[in-house]
């Protein structure tokens, strides 16, 4: 006897065939036309034939593939199973309306051609997260059954962004001078204020601004918990512990007398509630952006990210240290920086005499 189960938003029907137990996403709307799948499933196993009609190969188009995909595919590692449907589905409509054919058939040039189409349209980044995602999908594809092989394999990606931008010196004084202006005119204003310190020095990610509570401070002993992005578990899924800068205990402990109350007792009420959801919440950075005269970026808050590891490296901080602060999984990720260390091969072409 099967049954259904209520997961992920949707209806999964569990049946018995052959002496094993079979799940599968129903994709129905409505627990009826669930049951009304699970009906006929037993019916056909009952006469002895599959539970799940096959679907021919060719059949399935690249946007067909890519809707079951996003409705069926998980991995336990996905933290957030919703925002990372939601990330895919916006980088695969880029990439689908240039691939109208077969999902079995697509070859690997017409990969090519798709990624060339989109490096027309848009930065060698975004062009690569598409691809990395249709890749994704023809490879749960062939895993599910569906396909017989990945075109993507051996189709050469559009390079990484490897260049880091960062704020001077100059430009982080102008920043921080013009947030302190906004500082005097409300309680915004200062609370920006407390998010683009607290950015510039400790290297936070803008999820983990917003997501940072009071309870996860302890201004006495200056210890920092980064525990939460947003409301959700930080990148990584562990959490890990920073030393508050000493020049930011008295800015905290005169925010922490004004910081508006929240359910959550974050220290950046920002969002409905008191809590940011998403990264929609800006705290009004972008118009101080501007009025300090600095070059327009599409993500203030990571470019303050990257200014505090890059002048954190350039002041003779270790590299390693940096890894813990940022959270970063692998030294590889920390190295980008490594080329701003004052000693970065420093006497290394001295070496040679002929």
């Amino acid at each position: 006897m099967g049954d259904i189960v209520r997961r992920h938003g949707g209806y999964t029907i569990r049946w018995y065939e052959g002496g094993r137990r079979r799940t599968r996403a129903s994709r129905q709307t409505s627990y009826a036309d669930a049951r009304r799948m699970l009906l006929e499933i037993e019916a056909r196993v009952a006469r002895g034939e599959a539970g799940i009609a096959e679907r021919r190969l060719d059949s399935l188009s690249v946007a067909e593939l890519a809707e079951r995909f996003l409705h069926e595919y998980s991995r336990p590692r996905i933290k957030d199973l919703a925002r990372y449907r939601y990330s895919a589905r916006i980088a695969l409509n880029r990439v689908l309306p240039l691939l109208n054919g077969r999902a079995d058939a697509v070859t690997a040039s017409e990969i090519s051609r798709a990624r060339d189409a989109l490096r027309q349209q848009h930065a060698d980044g975004t062009a690569r997260l598409s691809l990395n995602y249709l890749a994704t999908v023809f490879s749960w594809g062939v895993k599910e059954g569906l396909l017989s092989k990945n075109p993507c394999v051996g189709v050469e990606r559009p390079p990484a962004d490897s260049c880091l931008d960062f704020l001077s010196r100059q430009e982080l004084r102008r920043l921080l001078d013009e947030v302190d202006r906004a500082a005097e005119s409300d309680t915004a204003g200062r609370m920006l204020r407390v998010a683009v310190q607290l950015a510039i020095y400790t290297g936070l990610r803008k999820g983990e601004l917003l997501g940072l509570r009071w309870i996860d401070l302890d201004l006495e002993t200056r210890r920092l918990t980064v525990a939460r992005s947003y409301r959700r578990a930080p990148k990584g899924n562990k959490p890990r512990h920073l030393r508050v800068p000493a020049l930011l205990v008295p800015l905290l402990r005169a925010w922490q007398a004004e910081c508006p109350p929240s359910v959550e007792g974050v220290v950046l009420p920002a969002g409905k509630g008191g809590s940011a959801k998403s990264g929609q919440a800006m705290l009004g950075l972008p118009r101080v952006w501007s009025s300090a005269g600095l070059r327009k970026v599409a993500h203030p808050f990571h470019i303050l990210r990257h200014s505090f590891a890059s002048h954190f490296i350039m002041a003779g901080g270790n590299i390693l240290s940096l890894q813990k602060i940022l959270g970063h999984a692998s030294i590889e990720m920390t190295l980008v920086y490594a080329h701003l260390a004052p000693d970065f091969l420093e006497g290394e072409l001295d070496r040679l005499r002929f």
